[in-house]
């Protein structure tokens, strides 16, 4: 599989992604990296690692609808019961439905999530570190030396109801800093009924941190410091929005303040499932987010170099 890009970045998509804070690569991988993710996540389904939650657990369990669990284990800080992140009491009647997703009784899909699988599953820890995506950060970033941040892989198979919420990663990240990518990419074929992730055109621009809200809800947490999220649901004609549809070889880079959602999967067959890994560059440093999700903290203090813990945020660029 490549370890540099299949072909440069062009001039056009450099700019396109800081006029827009999003840009579609595509072709820019072997496709081999697709289908090696693809086994991860299905061994990660089997055997969750890392900060591991069902997000339609927490739904359900929210609106006290009394369907079937699925068998995926909360890990990490998800499976301590004093957990104040998202959990049933703060999603109470604040769950996003996507309608348009009929799953039959007993077949409903369960939206999944997974952050820091880079440090607990070898092919993740390729890609994050040995793939091209350390390129192509650097590239679009303008940045000398990038630093793996973290990861997030989301899982939405057919017949998941549970939208993802209008938010911006930035506000979830223990980071700041102008220099700061999100590289998506999917272990599959993606399509529009599959929900695909939207994003609004130029929201990074505004410089602003958003509140966190709980990932299928609205509903944030009371003293959040951050400034309200603009009400583009159900609005979504008011705004500049763009979304794609990418392919085994393809990725997906936004600028981690971009505000970005996605639906339901009204697919039958085909699940959406993809990774996120989130990158720094030369200007990032440490800032703690006191109403951020659960994740696996740095002990570095405020304006520290993320180069200070080479152990959670090792250089990716140059290798």
């Amino acid at each position: 599989m490549n370890r540099r890009l299949l072909r440069p970045i062009t001039p056009e998509e450099i700019r396109t992604y800081e006029e827009d804070g999003v840009v579609w690569l595509r072709g820019i991988l072997d496709a081999r990296w697709a289908s090696q993710l693809a086994i991860a996540i299905d061994e990660l389904i089997v055997s969750p690692r890392g900060q591991a939650v069902d997000f339609t657990n927490l739904g359900l369990a929210a609106t006290t609808i009394a369907e079937e669990r699925s068998g995926f284990t909360p890990t990490g800080k998800w499976a301590q019961a004093e957990h104040e992140w998202g959990s049933p009491r703060q999603l109470a009647g604040s769950v996003l439905i996507d309608e348009k997703v009929q799953a039959a009784p007993g077949k409903r899909g369960h939206f999944l999530s997974m952050t820091g699988t880079w440090q607990r599953h070898p092919i993740i820890r390729e890609l994050a570190l040995a793939s091209p995506l350390p390129e192509i950060a650097a590239s679009l970033m303008w940045s000398q030396k990038v630093y793996l941040y973290d990861d997030q892989v989301l899982v939405k198979p057919p017949g998941t109801r549970e939208k993802t919420a209008w938010h911006q990663d930035l506000g979830y990240d223990n980071i700041q800093g102008e220099k700061v990518c999100g590289i998506r990419m999917p272990a599959s074929k993606e399509t529009p009924e599959m929900g695909l992730v939207q994003y609004w055109r130029g929201s990074h621009k505004s410089g602003k941190i958003f509140k966190v809200n709980y990932f299928i809800s609205n509903a944030t947490s009371i003293g959040d410091e951050g400034e309200e999220i603009p009400a583009i649901e159900g609005h979504e004609a008011d705004f500049d929005l763009v979304w794609f549809a990418p392919e085994p070889g393809d990725v997906v880079v936004h600028h981690l303040r971009t505000l970005h959602g996605a639906g339901g999967n009204c697919s039958t067959t085909s699940t959406r499932r993809g990774i996120t890994v989130r990158y720094g560059g030369d200007d990032v440093t440490h800032k703690f987010r006191k109403y951020a999700p659960p994740q696996d903290l740095s002990e570095l203090r405020d304006g520290a170099p993320l180069d200070k813990d080479p152990e959670r945020h090792p250089v990716a660029w140059p290798r």
